[in-house]
């Protein structure tokens, strides 16, 4: 269970309500699009698409489902999508206490769908504040994108396919999208889904990874050539500097400014990437940790932390994560190497051998299996034997596996204690700039290596003189409000809040009340969390209580139930009512009814 943070939400997949399967698209689109929304608001911690949908189509309850991600609120909902219109239902759960505090349906035109998703995203996000406490907001959250209903409709089919990650429905969802290109678009989305489509081809191993990503950086680049300032055109170009050109501090620099954008978790997982292999492991630790309260069932997380553990040389809590890896993707091939290497660093050759020995015959094409069997049976003396495999990687190198050959020769005549040979290949590998070797640094296997001279002098090449990562300082904003005026401010809401008493309308919002106290909403948030240390619904539901309370001690309007005095007073819940009388008094309702009629 995580530990659960105040101003935290995770916004679980919409319900396909239609009667087409078809449109499952529609409702995880709509989903996607409504995280991304409430990311841009940085004093909330949003979980990550991964962790999210990791309880589609679950019956899990909802208040565990909160617990284990650790947020405060949970948002659910489904979609009805006819020809022409849609209906969405949405509610807001608050997780510790159990309850729906807000709910509403919106019925609207399918032509109207990009406003439609800047209205729900800002009505829930208002209602967040309301009940979570303070937070600037902006007055947009969803940005149009520069296609047209259909189009779109497209995307977020071709969307929904490439997530899926297998062969089949990547290239069903490049298809797509090639077809909306062929339309002259001029929308990035369009072209971000084009790369990660290769991007994830490669990765995976369904692509040799050099074709995938000379077919994916040319769609990358028209992307950030329409819009730069989107912050997966940042992160995207982070990467870029980081692997391609080895300029670490460009990829700080395009990883800030995509954090200013919009905090996301791959941002997290990319500064963890790149810190690490500078060897400043408390930093990389920090930003992992961050990613994975974002995304605790992300398997790359725990691929990550585990990578930086098995760089400290903590090689069983290493073990542990890359086996979570596994857990929660059975078939995931990144953490497969280090778990063999984090046995031989343990000096368990034997353990590692029969590890190698077993894997599933789908990983052999990686050279994994070989790699490891030739380090195993180096480390155990048994050295004619390991020159078998190491030939069979040597035989990579006429293949597309070229690339992943020369990084396993470099470690394998490492741990056949042939320097020489290892430098020389390592020699072909800088000459090729092949991405990998950035970690070298780092990487324990290659210990013998470091103290050599010309290894020093190729890493140099890479990293540079010195490690360019500092930690940057939070900036706090200041206040919205003059203290010298703070006690003017409590006086005139409290004034209002007497005279007029709006609380009273179970409709009544912050924006509503800013309103009526002329002050924009952002302000009278602070001016609640600053001069009476309450959220939104805390305050007027203080007001509503008190009310209640009166109106419960008049004999005159005994003949009412308690739920009728409750909604007289203000409260548009029974449930909200319940809660926050408990959480106020001490007590239920009932049980201060019947005290009172006693007296």
């Amino acid at each position: 269970m995580q530990r659960q943070l105040t101003k935290s939400i995770a916004v679980l997949p919409f319900v396909n309500r239609s009667n087409d399967d078809e449109h499952e698209y529609f409702t995880d689109g709509m989903t996607e699009e409504i995280i991304n929304a409430l990311s841009k608001v940085k004093e909330i911690r949003v979980t990550s698409r991964t962790s999210s949908f990791f309880f589609k189509g679950k019956e899990t309850p909802l208040k565990q489902i909160g617990e284990q991600l650790g947020v405060s609120a949970i948002l659910e909902g489904s979609i009805r999508l006819s020809t022409k219109k849609m209906r969405i239902s949405a509610q807001l759960i608050d997780v510790e206490e159990d309850y729906p505090f807000w709910s509403e349906n919106f019925d609207r035109d399918l032509d109207d769908i990009f406003a439609v998703q800047d209205e729900i995203s800002l009505l829930i996000a208002d209602r967040l504040r309301e009940h979570l406490g303070h937070f600037d907001l902006e007055d947009q959250l969803v940005d149009q994108p520069n296609l047209s209903v259909e189009q779109y409709q497209q995307y977020l089919r071709a969307r929904y396919h490439l997530l899926k990650m297998s062969t089949a429905d990547i290239e069903k969802g490049l298809g797509i999208l090639e077809e909306v290109m062929q339309q002259e678009v001029a929308s990035p989305l369009v072209y971000l889904g084009m790369h990660l489509g290769y991007a994830l081809l490669g990765s995976m191993g369904l692509m040799p990874a050099e074709e995938s990503f000379i077919k994916g950086k040319g769609f990358l680049d028209k992307a950030i050539a329409l819009d730069p300032n989107l912050a997966e055109c940042q992160l995207h170009m982070a990467f870029e500097s980081f692997l391609l050109s080895w300029d670490i501090p460009t990829s700080y620099q395009h990883l800030r400014r995509a954090m200013e954008i919009r905090p996301m978790v791959d941002i997290y997982q990319t500064f963890t990437s790149i810190i690490v292999a500078e060897g400043n492991y408390e930093a990389a630790l920090h930003y992992i940790d961050q990613a994975l309260q974002m995304d605790p069932f992300s398997s790359i997380n725990y691929h990550l932390k585990g990578f930086i553990l098995y760089c400290q040389g903590k090689h069983q809590e290493a073990i542990v994560h890359f086996e979570k890896v596994w857990e929660l993707k059975p078939d995931a091939k990144v953490s497969v190497l280090y778990k063999g290497q984090a046995l031989l660093l343990m000096e368990k050759a034997q353990a590692a051998l029969e590890y190698f020995e077993q894997l599933p015959a789908y990983l052999d094409g990686d050279l994994n299996r070989e790699s490891g069997l030739t380090m195993s049976l180096a480390a155990l003396g048994r050295t004619k034997e390991a020159e078998q495999y190491l030939q069979q990687i040597e035989e990579g190198m006429d293949s597309p596996l070229k690339e992943r050959a020369i990084y396993h020769l470099i470690h394998c005549y490492t741990a056949l204690g042939k320097p020489k040979e290892a430098l020389d290949w390592l020699e072909k590998a800088v000459a090729l700039h092949l991405p990998l070797i950035i970690y070298f640094y780092v990487e324990p296997m290659l210990k013998p290596l470091h103290k050599e001279p010309r290894f020093q002098d190729m890493m140099r090449q890479i990293l540079g003189d010195k490690p360019t990562f500092d930690f940057q300082k939070r900036k706090y904003k200041k206040s919205l409000l003059d203290p010298a005026l703070l006690d003017d401010y409590r006086e005139q809401l409290e004034g209002l809040m007497k005279r007029e008493e709006p609380f009273l309308d179970p409709a009544l919002t912050l924006r509503s009340l800013a309103e009526g106290v002329n002050m924009p909403p952002n302000q009278l948030s602070q001016l609640l969390n600053e001069g009476f240390d309450k959220n939104f619904s805390e305050y007027v539901n203080s007001y509503r209580l008190e009310t209640f309370k009166e109106k419960a001690n008049d004999r005159s309007l005994r003949h009412l139930t308690i739920l009728a005095l409750a909604f007289d007073s203000g409260f548009n819940s029974k449930t909200v009512f319940n809660t926050f009388f408990k959480k106020s008094m001490g007590m239920t309702p009932s049980a201060y009814w019947k005290k009172i009629i006693q007296e």
